[in-house]
Parts: structure tokens; C-alpha cells; sequence
């Protein structure tokens, strides 16, 4: 019996509060995009069984799209992996297998009969008039794999390639044409309860970054100062977002019934061990639990934007600090380059205050938006693909995913 070779890639993107599916193919030596899915996990199923949520919501975002025609990729969350970049004299393929998994010995804190390891070189750099070999090492929990396949399993789903998401925000920006040759580019991508901070280097992978942040600090600061429930917390980040007086909001964001921005979702029971080379901070915010049981207060009116601006400082400026952390140890231990720009991507990045912080504290003006629908990419008439080009910034972990299987087809 003869199988076809897929002629498509499927990206998909599973996060703590949505799912998000990119289908790409090749026309005329174009990258086209598709279709695009999206799917939000229902927060009660999330809390009683996290597995069986995220499956169902993965189920809804692919509905339309054909499975067996295509290669499906997949992504590990970013604080799940262990991600290094050794460099190694320059020596045959099958001695620089041996010393990868040396290293690897030396520097993943975890016993190597645990995790599974890939690599690849990416460069070849001069060090001290010597060539030496720059490899990306990543590494993997087997129960985090197993984890993440089981999703797809009860979807339906076989996974061809599983990738790490915020490596996917690197195949995006240059699947898209974000990246230069000369300069240094910061990827942000804003999660729901975490963010991705990627360094990329003449279009190369050069230091990632995850920390304990994301767009649910925003609405559980809401909710503790206006003493509401999430729901209006949201209602009030979104309406807030929307605010046409506000500078350099270039877009809103989606009505709350199709909305990418986070619900409050409670922080998981122990955080995972990322591949940060620094510790992220250990104030989270207070958890919101006892708020979210009661009901709004009478008292509780919708906060003017300043009132809304002030209340978004201290988790905005938690973001900062950590941003300014990773931007200083890039800057200033590791190469000594200052970072050119910083594209900004993910269901948070509408909000136009988030921008201007990030742009007054950071001293950074070559900050923009991550918008996919305004590349060389070439876009379907479809209906799904339409509502995703009036919302791409959340889609650019899928996009980078369908890419990478695009790359291997």
C-alpha cells in the first residue's frame, strides 16, 4: 500500500488557556497560510482534568483541517526544557555526538536517563583565532514528552515534530521576514502565564529566556483592586485595551467571547524547570481564589483608564524588571551588543500601556508588534485565516510550529 507524502504542515500551539492551529502549504514557492484555529479551554474542565481539557480544545481548533494530509507539529512549553549553548572545538560528526553528551552530562540537572536530548550546530564561530562549533542543546523530561503526547493522543492527533515554543518564535520572525543580517532582535512572546524572551543574532538563536509572568497578573490585579470577579476583571482589561485616547493602540482587542487575552487562571502547583540561565523572581502576586468565589462588589464600578493604568504598574513593571534583567545579562555578560529591536507577540501584546512601558523603561524605540497578516506570507480568503489576520500577534508560536514542518516537507 502506497502513502502520500503530506503536502501540508499544521503548527499547533497548546497553552494554558487556548489553543491556537496554523495549516500552512507551499504555492509557487510561496509559504500560503490556510486555515487558522483557535480554541479556548474551558477553565472548570482545566482545574478537575487539565489532560482531557486541553485535548478537547485541541479537537476544536483542527476540526476543519486535514490530519492525514499533513505533518503535525507540536511544542513543549518553553519552562518544561533545558535549553544550553555549548561550543566545541571543531571535530567529526559522530566525536561531537560524544561531547554533546558530555556536556550535557555536566550541565542538565537531570540524569540523562531521564530526559531525552537533541542538538544541532548552529554556527561556527572565532574564538581567540580558533573555529569553534556553537551548538543548540535541548533537553526533555520523558514525563513531559509523554505528557504532551497524550494530549494529542486523546485528540486524535499524532505528533510528526515536537519542537519548544519559544524556539517556534524564532522559525516565525523569519518565516515572515522580521529578521536582518547585522542585528540583534529580542522575540517577547506574552503568554498566559508565562513569557518567552528569545534572543536571535544575525537570524540565529543565541539565549532564550522564560519567566513567571503573564497576562493572568494582569487581570488578578484588576480583580484584588476593584475587589470583581475575573470575568469583569477581563471585561475591564479588555474595555481598557480598547480605549481609542490611549497611545499607540494600534488595534483592540477581541470582544471577550473570542478574546486572547489570558483568563485568571490559579499559577500551576509547582512550577517547571526551565531553561533559564537566571532564577525568575519569587514574589509572585497573592493567588486570587478567595475573589474569584465572591461576586462583584456594588462598589466595584468600572475603574477609569487612569485608575486602570495605576493598578497595571506594579504587574506591568514586574514584567519590565524581568525583561531588564534578561536584556542586561544578553547585553552586558554574554556578547556586549546592545539589542536593535524587540517585536512583541502573543495575546497581551494589544495592550498599547504594555508598549509604552516597555518602550519608556527599557529606553527601547524599535519595538513593534509581531503581525504575521502583514508579511510576505501569502494568506487564503478563508473565513478562519480572515479572523486570524485581524489577530495574528497570538498566533506566531503555530506559525513558527507549521514552519518548521513546512522546512522538513
Amino acid at each position: 500500500m502506497l502513502f502520500s507524502k503530506p503536502s501540508k504542515a499544521i503548527g499547533i500551539d497548546i497553552g494554558t488557556h487556548s489553543v491556537k492551529a496554523i495549516q500552512m502549504s507551499k504555492a509557487g514557492g510561496r509559504m500560503c497560510v490556510d486555515q487558522a484555529g483557535y480554541a479556548r479551554i474551558d477553565p472548570n474542565k482545566m482545574n478537575i482534568d487539565p489532560l482531557l481539557a486541553q485535548a478537547e480544545a485541541l479537537a476544536e481548533a483542527i476540526r476543519n483541517m486535514p490530519l492525514p494530509q499533513s505533518l503535525v507539529v507540536g511544542a513543549l512549553p518553553g519552562q518544561t526544557v533545558v535549553i544550553r549553548y555549548p561550543r566545541f572545538a571543531e571535530m567529526p560528526l559522530a566525536e561531537l555526538a560524544v561531547a554533546v553528551e558530555k556536556e550535557a552530562g555536566q550541565s542538565i540537572p537531570y540524569e540523562l536517563s531521564d530526559v531525552f536530548l537533541d542538538w544541532t550546530v548552529l554556527d561556527r564561530v572565532i574564538e581567540a583565532g580558533e573555529t569553534k562549533l556553537k551548538v543548540l542543546l535541548v533537553a526533555a523530561k520523558h514525563e513531559v514528552i509523554d505528557t504532551r503526547v497524550q494530549v494529542a493522543q486523546t485528540a486524535d492527533v499524532k505528533f510528526g515534530i515536537l519542537s519548544v515554543d519559544s524556539l517556534a518564535l524564532a522559525d516565525a520572525a523569519e518565516c515572515c521576514d522580521f529578521l536582518r543580517v547585522g542585528e540583534t532582535v529580542a522575540l517577547v512572546n506574552l503568554g498566559a502565564s508565562t513569557t518567552s524572551i528569545h534572543f536571535v543574532k544575525d537570524g540565529m538563536s543565541n539565549f532564550i529566556r522564560d519567566v513567571n509572568w503573564g497576562a493572568r497578573e494582569l487581570i488578578q490585579a484588576i480583580a484584588k483592586a476593584t475587589r470583581c470577579d475575573y470575568v469583569e476583571a477581563e471585561r475591564q482589561l479588555l474595555e481598557f485595551s480598547a480605549d481609542k485616547n490611549h497611545p499607540s493602540q494600534e488595534a483592540p482587542l477581541p470582544s471577550p467571547e473570542n478574546a486572547y487575552v489570558a483568563e485568571a487562571e490559579p499559577p500551576p502547583e509547582s512550577a517547571p524547570v526551565g531553561g533559564s540561565m537566571l532564577d525568575p523572581f519569587d514574589d509572585e502576586l497573592d493567588a486570587m481564589a478567595e475573589v474569584s468565589q465572591k461576586p462583584p462588589s456594588p462598589a466595584a464600578a468600572p475603574a477609569a483608564a487612569t485608575g486602570l493604568a495605576d493598578i497595571l504598574a506594579t504587574p506591568l513593571g514586574r514584567l519590565v524588571t524581568e525583561i531588564r534583567r534578561s536584556f542586561d545579562y544578553y547585553e552586558h555578560q554574554l556578547y556586549e551588543k546592545p539589542v536593535d529591536r524587540l517585536i512583541l507577540s502573543g495575546g497581551a501584546a494589544h495592550l498599547g500601556l504594555l508598549r509604552d512601558t516597555l518602550r519608556e523603561d527599557l529606553g527601547m524605540d524599535q519595538l513593534e508588534l509581531a503581525d504575521p497578516a502583514r508579511s510576505r506570507l501569502h494568506f487564503s480568503n478563508e473565513r478562519e485565516v480572515a479572523r486570524m489576520q485581524e489577530n495574528s500577534a497570538p498566533f506566531m508560536v503555530a506559525l513558527g510550529l507549521a514552519a518548521r514542518g513546512m522546512a522538513d516537507l
